[in-house]
Order: C-alpha cells, then structure tokens, then sequence
C-alpha cells in the first residue's frame, strides 16, 4: 500500500465470527483499534486481545455507547448479530452513522445489494448516513464476495449467457462447523421427515439469497419473471455415526435448496446449495462437487463462451478456525480504508477488492 494513513476503529461485536474480525484489525498495522462496544456485561472491562485470542492491546471492552462515540473512530466494524434482532441491529448502526462514524459489517446480509434489500431497511440507514455525512458498506463472503464479486470478474468475459448459476457445497458440516444446536435447528439434521428446515421456513434463504439473483440479474440487464425456491430434503438410509454423535435412519441428513430467477418459465440466475452430514450417502440425481467429498463453490455459465470456475476456502495450516468464517470477516475488515475514503451514503455495489494487504507473516 502507498497510502500509509492509519485508520482508527471500534469494534462491535464478539461471537464466532467477531472474534476473527477483531483480530485481523489488531494484527493489521493500517489499523488502530482504539475501542471495543460489547453488550454483555460480563465481558466490559476485558481486553480487547483476550476476546479473541490475541496478546494484551491494551484497549479495554466497553458497554458504554457514549465512550465508544466520544473516541470519533473513523470506521466501526460493526459484527454483533442480527439473528431474530435486525430492527436493533438497525438502530445500532444506524446510531453510529448519524455520529458521523463509518460503518462496516457483514451482520446485515440483505444490504450486500441495497437496491434489493427491504427497503425499511434501506431507507433507515440512507437517512441516518446522510445525517451523519457518513458512509455505510455491508459485505460478507457467502453471500457476499464470493456471490457477488467473483462472478462479477467472471462475467467480464462473457458473452451471450444463457443462464448463471451458483453451486455452494457446505458438505461435512458436523466436522466442518460443529454446533449441533444449529445443524439441528438450523439446517434440520437429525429431524424427522417433514420438518421444514429453519432457514427455509423463516425465508431466511429467500431474504439473504434474493439480493444475489438480483444483483445477478441486473449486471446481465435481465428482466425477472419471478424469483422461485425449490428444495428437498434427503433421510439416512442407516443409522449415520457423525463428528456430532449419530442421525438417525429416516430423519434428515442432508438437504438441497436452488433460488431462481425466472425467465421465460426457465431458471435464468440461480444459487443451490448442498448441505450434508460426512456420513451422507450423495444421490446420483445431485450435480457433484469439484473435490469429491470437499466442500466449495462452482460457477456455472452457460452462453458463449461456456465458463465453470471452482473456489475452495482451505484450512489454513496454523489456524484451526473454518475458513469460511475468516473470510467472511476479513470481507468486512479489508474494506475499511475504501469505505472510509469513499463518498457519504450506502455504497450499493460491491468494492472491486481489498484495501488492507499488509497482513504479512513476519517468518
């Protein structure tokens, strides 16, 4: 990097994937962590380090909003959930905004694309940034970077497309992301047939993937007829033993669900997505993985020329933590220096790429 300003900034934030974005801000040497807002009160007053595994910084967690203000950040990583909380969430962004503070966050999935998002939502945050001249960037990696990014660039070469389609493979989830209360409730593992999977009952795939097939639809200029979910669900044949104890025959050990974009009665723009259990027998009717037995992602064209492109996240070697979660933080970290030099308001459209690079290893 040539600029060598240092940006300053709070975090908001603490859970899974919190602890991986405060992190990277204080391992960064572009950034200055100069506070940190939690919300239980038991972890005010602990350093910012011991919430997420790092050496003493020096920088203590605070539950005082008003402290966190009178630091004037430049940029808050705002990384607090929004599950079953999004009109708080709202508010507490929309909070730092009208101070005139910058906000960063991956908590807000719907406004990866603002011209798709619901537009309370929307119009909450653009008035609250034009009151507080500042500007608001939601990112994340899946959706996020990868959704929307990656075939952005992929794009770029194309032709005539046909149809676009997303395939994310989230298999081996007991070994890969080992919380049991959500692959049960969440993703339905272990149910009995019927159960409608959360995600899929709460439209929570419908509200965070529908700002995708848009975003899609509208870099390739397409008219949507309608934008349709269809799912299934798959039941152990046996008993499966899994990293998580044992699913039992004939409840849930898998599930595939595809959002479209339809045109002319066809999918145009899709997003599927596999969800399975190690122990998971795969139907021959499901399109495979590139790795066998490896999750990823593969992006599909169809047009002139045809394009697939395959994407892996890797467990880093010294780092037991899932890669996915890395970057969905670092999406929102690598973003600070452009969202704060960027004009007031909602950025509506990805940033091209990351604009913190000075990570390196000291070895």
């Amino acid at each position: 990097m040539t600029d060598c300003r240092r940006y300053r900034v709070v975090h908001v934030g603490t859970g899974l994937t919190g602890r991986e974005a405060l992190r990277a801000v204080i391992e960064d040497p572009s950034l200055d962590l100069v506070g940190v807002k939690v919300s239980t009160p038991s972890k005010a007053g602990m350093d910012a380090g011991e919430l997420c595994g790092a050496p003493a910084v020096g920088v203590r967690a605070t539950d005082d909003l008003s402290a966190v203000l009178a630091l004037k950040p430049d940029c808050v990583t705002y990384c607090a959930t929004a599950v079953r909380r999004e009109e708080e969430a709202i508010a507490d962004i929309a909070t730092y905004l009208r101070a005139g503070v910058n906000v960063v966050t991956f908590s807000l999935i719907p406004m990866i694309y603002p011209p798709a998002a619901p537009a309370p939502w929307r119009e909450a945050i653009e008035k609250a940034a034009a009151e507080g001249n500042s500007t608001f960037y939601a990112t994340g990696s899946e959706p996020g970077f990868i959704s929307l990014n990656i075939p952005t660039a992929l794009l770029a070469g194309a032709g005539r497309v046909d149809s676009y389609r997303m395939d994310e493979y989230a298999v081996d989830l007991d070994k890969a992301y080992p919380i049991w209360d959500v692959l049960h409730e969440s993703m339905g593992f272990g149910k009995p047939d019927g159960h409608v999977p959360v995600r899929i009952a709460s439209g929570k795939v419908d509200k965070d993937w529908r700002t995708v097939v848009t975003y899609i639809a509208d870099i390739l200029g397409l008219e949507l007829d309608g934008i349709e979910l269809d799912w299934e669900t798959l039941l152990a044949p046996t008993d499966l033993p899994t990293a998580l104890g044992v699913i039992p025959e004939g409840t849930i050990c898998a599930h595939r669900w595809q959002l479209a974009g339809i045109v002319r009665g066809r999918p145009a723009v899709a997003v599927q997505y596999f969800a399975t259990v190690s122990s998971t027998p795969w139907p021959d009717r499901w399109p495979k993985s590139a790795r066998e037995g490896q999750g990823g992602m593969v992006f599909r064209v169809n047009g002139n020329p045809n394009m697939s492109l395959e994407l892996h996240l890797e467990q880093s070697s010294d780092d037991r933590v899932n890669p996915g979660v890395v970057a969905t933080a670092l999406a929102a970290v690598n973003a600070i220096p452009s969202v704060v030099g960027a004009p007031p308001g909602v950025i509506s459209s990805p940033l091209s790429g990351p604009s913190v690079v000075t990570r390196q290893s000291s070895a």
